[in-house]
């Protein structure tokens, strides 16, 4: 009787103890599908990996993933976030891809107090004057001012045409970031013409910039557009250097259309493989390899990187305090990423950045560039 009361004791501690750990839950909204469904998988990727790497938090709770297809839509990230919120009651929320959308999501973050982090979200937008939002990526006013440095000063370009989509506040706040440094260094900006998303033939704006004969071409848009106008500008013989942003070269699909056209290119961006990096990087990009059995992308390590800034932050506070878990993210310091070592201050992302190039068909390092 005495051992069977000791068994029945020590398994209602057990029962006791799952259900004290609970389950924390953490919303995901991605393009599975719609115009940048690639960066979505590229996204999903990363926190696939993360969460396989940590399905628990340090205090045993179980932590569940919820997944909502935005369908690269800002009336469907709205939606999104707004269910997660509401009715999902998510501890934080991860994502989306592009800027248009993450801007459709600020608002609700803020006004149901419930923590968004935007990964690679990089308009200046997203962050600006919002309490719940942070960004991992740093932001585009950043990232256009390395671009025109990047022309002016080692290019020793002082004439640049802009060919970016007026659709897009992506490719709007990296075209005001760039023309603006661009022209404060002495440099003339002497065409900007439009390159609007789903378009497919851009032989009118590629003749009006040969010209025109600059010294560099600007080309702050997204890769389905980029490969295409890569094709066509090598068809016309414009022949300058060419840089864009993190989104110009972050899926295959320009590789595999470009091909031997985008050799040459130059952008930012927040990661590269081949250089110097952490612990953690240097398992993911094997964990990565493994599994998917192609080269890791950008955007899968700042999913990922997200996510572990997540976790941590509901470790400290526990998964109901969301205004807790808000101010952990929001001012992180000296976290030791998988992209490398950064900070967040008030949600805007400390973080160096590097110069990668197309060569012979891949991505190479060349340089980084310090904050």
């Amino acid at each position: 009787m005495k051992k069977t009361f000791v068994t029945l004791y020590l398994a209602c501690g057990i029962f006791a103890s799952n259900l004290l750990a609970g389950e924390v839950k953490i919303g995901v909204v991605l393009p599975a599908s719609g115009a940048v469904g690639g960066f979505g998988e590229l996204g999903k990727r990363g926190i696939d990996l993360a969460y396989k790497a940590q399905s628990k938090t340090k205090n045993g709770e179980e932590i569940k993933i919820i997944f909502i297809d935005n369908k690269s839509d800002k009336i469907e990230s709205a939606n999104a976030m707004q269910k997660l919120v509401s009715s999902d009651k998510v501890s934080v929320v991860i994502g989306p891809m592009i800027s248009t959308n993450a801007l459709a999501m600020t608002k609700i973050a803020d006004d149901s107090k419930t923590p968004l982090i935007a990964p690679v979200a990089t308009n200046d937008r997203v962050t600006k004057g919002k309490n719940f939002v942070s960004r991992v990526s740093f932001a585009d006013s950043f990232q256009g001012l390395i671009a025109a440095n990047l022309a002016f000063k080692d290019l020793g370009a002082k004439k640049a045409a802009i060919l970016f989509d007026n659709s897009s506040d992506y490719s709007i706040g990296l075209t005001r970031a760039f023309r603006n440094q661009f022209k404060t260094l002495g440099g003339e900006i002497i065409i900007e013409a439009n390159a609007q998303a789903g378009t497919k033939d851009f032989k009118a704006q590629i003749s009006s910039i040969k010209a025109k004969n600059p010294d560099v071409l600007y080309l702050p848009i997204y890769y389905n557009e980029g490969a295409l106008i890569a094709v066509q500008a090598k068809q016309l013989g414009l022949n300058v250097p060419t840089i864009g942003g993190d989104g110009l070269v972050s899926n295959k699909i320009f590789f595999d259309v470009a091909k031997e056209a985008g050799e040459g290119y130059m952008v930012t961006d927040y990661y590269s493989t081949n250089s110097k990096q952490t612990p953690k990087g240097e398992k993911f990009i094997k964990d990565y390899k493994k599994t998917y059995n192609e080269p890791v992308s950008s955007f899968s390590i700042m999913l990922a990187d997200a996510y572990g800034i997540a976790v941590a932050a509901i470790e400290q506070c526990g998964a109901e305090n969301r205004e807790c878990i808000n101010d952990k993210i929001r001012n992180v310091e000296d976290y030791d990423g998988i992209s490398g070592k950064f900070s967040l201050k008030n949600g805007e992302s400390i973080r160096s950045a590097v110069i990668n190039q197309v060569q012979g068909g891949n991505l190479v390092y060349k340089t980084t560039i310090e904050p």
